[in-house]
């Protein structure tokens, strides 16, 4: 069996290169906001239990809604 030897092909040569970057890190609950205080308490909680994906919705929420005086960034 042979192989095709061209960049990317099945089997060939190296494929495009990739970058990975890393994670951003955690969002700051705003002082004073409730909302951010209820999703950093959750986003807690779902780190200690293994929930990753639970973590980066609660991130989403932090980031993502408005407060008094800012507009909505989403």
């Amino acid at each position: 069996m042979t192989y095709d030897s061209k960049p990317g092909a099945p089997g060939g040569g190296q494929g495009a290169a990739v970058h990975v970057t890393l994670p951003r890190l955690d969002p700051a609950p705003v002082p004073g906001c409730p909302r951010c205080a209820g999703a950093a308490a959750r986003r807690a909680v779902r780190r200690r239990n293994g929930d990753l994906s639970g973590v980066s919705d609660c991130n989403v929420d932090i980031r993502h809604h408005p407060h008094a005086g800012e507009q909505d960034v989403r």
